[in-house]
């Protein structure tokens, strides 16, 4: 009886323990249950993924003409994940071949969807000449001529916060049938019958991890993969994996089949490029066979689909035998399930597995990327620029950024190795350069070098350093001067007119005075502006100034973008502080016929749908006359035809060009600034610690100013500046002023306004005059005659 009592009791117990304790954990579950149905919802109806914001550079016109080395065309498409293939064997966009026994180049463009019209993706046949000159270029399946064509944009960078996680998206039915076949059987292949669970396969792993005492695979469906990724961490513990399949089973509930496996598609991770993370199966079919998904082979696709095991190890480019093994390992389950015939899978797993040729250099150009985001972050909230998925694309020209960097790189080390008193220890205070390069017409900038080593500096020398100018100011007196002249004043000043060069002191303001000296103390005497200006002579510039008065000087700055300078005299040699940038801007206008058009990097900003939301509007405004840009860059032709930039000529560089060496007189600033009619650039060396270089402008800047224009313009066509309907170009007697005679000792070249150009031939240098000076062995010669090209007063 005692028994059956305590029986009756325990019985009693355990029905008052159950009925209080069971609905607490029912109640628990369901709210769990329920936390975890709304967190899907949230994450599957709002913004799945932070998509970053990708940087492009211009896209690229070819045409006959030009030479494949000097537009970099290999390189290019290197950069651009083109595939090279045998002659006769493209099949395939991002596929190229060069015959060089026919002499054909053939490309299967890429298709690539730009703001103001898509690439569609041609096929292109190049004839290439013996030098390797693009002789024709045509349509490679209706063989229509071509008068150019143009690469797409290559990606520079990404704006993003945290981890650069690269993705396009792409709706499940752009993805080939076969495609899907191979995920499914390399990951899931019963992914249709199961419920987001399939406990045929948790049993099987639960084995080997018993067998293994400790979890070596997993038994995840494909549902379940997409929420560790979506959800949680890649812990392998029990919890996780009850939490992951209970999701699973909701999400499963929720949403159909096509749903998920389009999400997962575009989720999962397929290895890393550097510090950009390659998700979904388009950026991994782009990355690592330089294809669409549309255009890959049964192979291909089983080489992605067996990379979601393992990203790094199953790597085709850097594990070729591994990624293989794998690659059949998947092909052998297409076959199993019936996903592939026999014949498809021995064709597909004799295929040798070709990835893109692998490439090291580099498309980034961080300095130019950062000035970009720079500049977008004042119109754009920082959520949007790094999540939005936006796509900026830029002015820059990655063949001739790299020509840049490479040029001042080049140049720094030659200087440390002749002048060793420039060598520092310290990284931090090494000898510094920055090169920006502009197209004057469009004010695109093409190249932005803004430092030695971006890796050791981020500091922006071209916009953010603010150094003095030197000789590199000095034209913007004369154009006052020649301003002057042509508005009617009361002094004439032409190229050709005279001023003295001789010990100097400048009368300002309250009995102030200033002394400006020539570089050595070399003065000239009696010199023509055009020779002043060639030789950068600061005592001639500096009384040219005084003569038409500082105010004209700093009313002429302020049109050119220098705002309102202070009174001093030291401006008129550049005693003030630029950025490269606004002496890039300045001398811009001069190159473009005196119009401005203002730099700018972004041409567009599209968003992830293809709409632009964001244009450049080409401005321009005729800030100097024609006459009068065409007068000073004539002046500044001679500089590199005869005067302190005239080591440009003795490297080689042949082109029309203009410019001016710049440096300060405590030597703390090497400056070269130049242009053809087409490009210009803006070279500075120095210290950021702001020591003496002990060197000018022409001995600093000069070399990588030339190497860099001689590779950068080498693709471009040959021009002479344009010379305007009001001026004239005529031979000159500098001794008398009259049109140069046969019998002229000394000409120049000068130019004139039309209306005021010399008419008379010189009367003065005659026959008889010239037979009466050889006879007394007597040779006329002015100061330009004597003077040395290499004596730089910068």
């Amino acid at each position: 009886m005692k028994l059956k009592r305590a029986i009756k009791i325990a019985l009693f117990t355990v029905c008052v323990i159950a009925l209080f304790a069971i609905p607490p954990v029912v109640y628990e579950f369901l709210s769990y249950y329920d936390s975890l149905d709304q967190e899907l919802v949230v994450r599957f109806s709002g913004k799945r993924w932070t998509i970053p914001s990708l940087v492009y550079s211009d896209a690229t016109t070819i045409y006959p003409g030009q030479k494949l080395t000097d537009i970099g065309l290999f390189e290019r498409l290197a950069r651009l994940n083109y595939h090279r293939a045998e002659p006769g064997q493209i099949t395939a966009r991002g596929e190229y071949s060069y015959n060089q026994r026919s002499n054909h180049l053939v490309i299967f463009l890429h298709s690539f969807r730009y703001p103001y019209g898509d690439f569609p993706g041609e096929l292109i046949d190049m004839k290439i000449g013996p030098t390797g000159t693009i002789q024709t270029i045509e349509d490679g399946v209706t063989r229509k001529p071509e008068y150019s064509i143009e690469l797409e944009p290559e990606t520079l960078g990404a704006i993003f916060q945290g981890d650069w996680e690269q993705r396009r998206l792409v709706p499940l039915g752009d993805i080939p049938p076969a495609f899907i076949d191979a995920v499914l059987a390399a990951e899931d292949h019963r992914f249709y019958e199961h419920h987001g669970i399939d406990l045929v396969r948790i049993a099987k792993a639960a084995w080997i991890d018993l067998i293994a005492g400790h979890v070596v695979q997993g038994g995840s469906t494909l549902t379940q993969q997409l929420m560790k990724n979506f959800f949680l961490t890649s812990q392998r513990d029990w919890h996780r994996k009850l939490k992951e399949a209970l999701m699973a089973y909701i999400a499963e509930r929720r949403y159909s089949k096509d749903e998920i496996l389009e999400n997962y598609l575009n989720d999962i991770y397929l290895g890393q490029r550097g510090q950009e993370g390659i998700y979904g199966v388009w950026e991994a079919s782009e990355f690592f066979f330089s294809k669409e998904p549309r255009d890959l082979t049964i192979a291909e696709m089983a080489t992605i689909a067996g990379m979601i095991r393992s990203p790094n190890h199953f790597n085709p480019i850097r594990h070729n035998v591994q990624a293989r093994t794998r690659r059949n390992e998947v092909l052998a389950s297409m076959l199993q399930d019936g996903y592939i015939s026999k014949a498809a899978y021995d064709q597909a797993v004799t295929q040798p597995l070709r990835t893109r040729e692998p490439y090291t250099e580099s498309n980034d150009a961080p300095y130019f990327v950062d000035y970009v985001k720079h500049e977008l972050a004042e119109r754009y909230p920082p959520s949007v620029l790094t999540g939005e998925g936006l796509r900026i694309f830029t002015t820059l020209d990655v063949h001739m950024e790299k020509q840049a960097e490479r040029a001042i790189a080049e140049n720094l080390t030659t200087l440390e190795a002749k002048h060793p008193a420039l060598r520092r220890k310290e990284k931090s205070q090494q000898l510094e350069s920055c090169l920006l390069a502009i197209e004057p017409q469009t004010g695109k900038i093409r190249a932005m070098a803004g430092g030695r080593d971006y890796r050791e500096s981020q500091f922006n020398r071209i916009t953010q350093s603010k150094r003095q100018p030197g000789s590199a100011f000095k034209p913007i007196t004369y154009l006052a001067a020649l301003q002057e002249t042509l508005d009617g004043g009361p002094e004439r000043f032409l190229p050709t007119s005279y001023i003295e060069d001789s010990p100097f002191t400048w009368q300002y303001a309250n009995d102030m005075s200033w002394t400006p000296r020539n570089y050595k103390n070399r003065y000239f005497g009696r010199v023509t502006l055009e020779f002043a200006l060639e030789e950068s002579l600061n005592s001639a510039t500096s009384r040219l100034a005084d003569t038409i008065g500082l105010e004209r000087v700093r009313e002429m700055a302020a049109k050119l973008g220098f705002g309102d300078l202070p009174p001093y005299p030291s401006i008129v040699l550049g005693g003030i502080e630029v950025s490269p940038m606004q002496l890039g801007r300045m001398y811009a206008i001069l190159a473009n016929e005196g119009m401005e058009v203002p730099p700018y990097a972004v041409t567009a900003v599209v968003d992830q749908h293809g709409n632009v939301i964001e244009g450049h509007e080409l401005k321009a405004e005729e800030v100097l006359s024609p006459d009068l840009a065409y007068t000073i860059d004539f002046m500044l032709e001679q500089v590199i035809n005869h005067g302190t930039g005239v080591g440009a000529r003795r490297m080689g560089f042949t082109r029309p060009a203009a410019g001016k060496t710049g440096t300060t007189n405590d030597s703390k600033d090497a400056w070269f600034v130049g242009f053809t009619p087409n490009l210009l650039s803006v070279v500075w060396t120095g210290f950021d610690q702001k020591e003496a270089l002990g060197l000018t402008g022409a001995e600093a800047s000069l070399p990588a100013w030339t190497s860099f224009m001689k590779a950068a313009t080498a693709s471009r066509p040959e021009t002479n500046f344009p010379i305007p309907p009001g001026v004239v170009e005529v031979k000159v007697d500098p001794l008398t002023g009259y049109l140069a005679g046969p019998y002229c000792p000394v000409t120049i070249e000068g130019v004139f306004p039309a209306s005021m150009a010399p008419v008379q031939t010189c009367p003065f240098h005659t026959s008889a005059t010239a037979a009466s000076g050889a006879a007394a062995g007597h040779n006329e010669a002015t100061e330009e005659d004597t003077a040395p090209d290499d004596s730089p007063n910068d």
